[in-house]
């Protein structure tokens, strides 16, 4: 029996935990992106001995754990604590949740005062202790630019790297201003969304942006770039002697975690970088772990599909989505991308993708170019249709998508 559909409009946090049909989840943001090797070990040891040892990573560069009972939702918080991946104060760690290029200060083409702008605006929301009210899921980006593109991090505020210096976007406004207000102009904005007390989020609604940015009395904007270029592969070589690693669709087991933190000490500097696409960098690594199932090409079809959990953790699904989506991999046209969800909620990729698969108690649903929650053009498809139509599908480049529902 499944369970309807329901968004629940906020994400789990480590002192806010969700249940799931296979327990309670939680996730940890690695503060400013960044990984040791032995805290990446302390992570999946914890995920061995709190939850169900597996653990998934999130679109916004966070680590979620599964399977956790409500006990151990609090032990695995205050281990996090001791390994010093987290605050003690659930309203702090809220505050934290910024989305960061992963390649911000070892890509030589990124902007060189980035880590500058990063730390200041870490510190900002940290000391920000009268910062309340934001909306579920409200985030802040930083791009730095480089082989990470302006406009590839969609947040409710943005820090973006530009030829002559910054800009602060905030819905469909933008402002420039030198990287050392950067950290000022994005929490005085947060606190003006906190005081309009706005049901959507400017992502969401971004006609926020104009109004936030005159409550700050700075109403001289520009209007906002509206480019969102294509996400960059992260699997690989990358810039600045990074090795990149991506995940495959859904959760890996915590022992792979422990393998590439393991390569992390023994062939590069002992860090890594958490990044939204699944994606894991190694830093001063020129060779990727040899490791069964993990992705290090830049050609491999499984870096166009996203999947959810699935039957294996949601009582929403109705289908086993993540050994769908490896059965279809082999079938997936070069340039041409692939979702398939467990449900309507399209928790995996909230975005369109070429083809997109929903399924049912009765097979697939197929959306072209779609997303989870549109209305399908055939229903009750089953694997074995579904493999001639992947298989004969041509890339669209100039099509019109339907307008992204943000997760």
């Amino acid at each position: 029996m499944t369970i309807a559909p329901t968004v629940r409009g906020w994400c789990p946090g480590l002192h806010t935990p969700m249940e799931a049909a296979d327990g309670w989840l939680v996730r940890v943001r690695p503060p400013l992106g960044r990984l040791s090797g032995a805290q990446a070990r302390q992570i999946a040891r914890a995920a061995t001995m709190h939850g169900n040892g597996l653990i998934e990573l999130t679109s916004r560069g966070n680590l979620q754990l599964r399977g956790l009972t409500s006990d151990g939702t609090r032990a695995f918080a205050h281990d996090m604590r001791i390994a010093g991946l987290a605050s003690a104060d659930a309203a702090t760690e809220a505050r934290r949740g910024l989305l960061l290029s992963p390649l911000a200060g070892i890509d030589p083409a990124a902007a060189p005062d980035a880590p500058d702008v990063i730390r200041a605006l870490d510190t900002a929301l940290t000391n920000a202790d009268t910062l309340r009210g934001l909306p579920a899921k409200f985030v802040i980006a930083v791009e730095c630019g480089g082989h990470v593109p302006a406009g590839t991090l969609r947040a409710d505020i943005v820090a973006r790297a530009t030829d002559t210096g910054w800009m602060v976007v905030c819905g469909d406004r933008a402002l420039a201003c030198p990287g050392a207000d950067v950290a000022r102009i994005a929490v005085a904005l947060a606190h003006a969304l906190a005081a309009m007390e706005p049901v959507m989020r400017p992502l969401r609604d971004p006609t926020l942006g104009q109004a936030a940015f005159a409550r700050i009395r700075m109403p001289d904007t520009v209007t906002a770039p509206s480019a969102r270029p294509h996400r960059p592969v992260l699997a690989g070589p990358l810039p600045g002697h990074a090795m990149g690693v991506v995940l495959p669709p859904g959760p890996i087991a915590a022992r792979m975690l422990e393998d590439i933190a393991r390569w992390c000490d023994e062939r590069g500097n002992g860090h890594m970088r958490v990044a939204p696409w699944r994606a894991i960098v190694l830093e001063q690594c020129d060779t990727p772990p040899p490791l069964p199932g993990l992705i290090t090409q830049v050609d491999d079809p499984r870096l166009r599909i996203w999947a959810c959990i699935g039957t294996r953790g949601c009582a929403c699904a109705t289908r086993d989505v993540i050994a769908d989506a490896h059965a279809l991999a082999p079938d997936l046209p070069p340039g041409v991308s692939l979702h398939v969800s467990g449900c309507a909620k399209g928790c995996a990729h909230p975005a369109p993708a070429d083809i997109t698969l929903v399924a049912g108690p009765g097979g697939y649903g197929l959306c072209p170019h779609g997303r989870a929650d549109n209305t399908p053009v055939d229903i009750g498809l089953s694997l074995a249709q579904i493999h001639p139509i992947v298989r004969g599908w041509s890339p669209a480049p100039h099509r019109s998508h339907p307008t992204p529902r943000e997760n």
